[in-house]
């Protein structure tokens, strides 16, 4: 893993950078995501493909949004969101 990127992961576990780049991303730069909402979440999960396949899914950084209905996650420099 090189320099550049361990950096940014370390930057985007903080909430207040991680809030900036959904509310950017997402929200056209609207501050609804605050960093006092925001827990942070597993970057693991699993889930079921077609054909009932368990699969494994990892995240950079994962977080919970307390205020909202959506659960977003970092992953290779894109954001994912998911309604809960």
């Amino acid at each position: 893993m090189g320099e550049k990127d361990i950096a940014e992961k370390t930057l985007e576990a903080y909430n207040d950078v991680f809030c900036d780049i959904v509310n950017v991303l997402l929200f056209d730069g609207r501050e609804l995501v605050k960093e006092e909402e925001l827990t942070d979440a597993m970057p693991l999960s699993q889930y079921k493909a077609d054909g009932g396949k368990l699969h494994e899914q990892e995240r950079d950084v994962a977080k919970f949004w307390k205020e909202g209905r959506i659960r977003t996650a970092e992953t290779a420099k894109c954001a994912r969101c998911a309604i809960r």
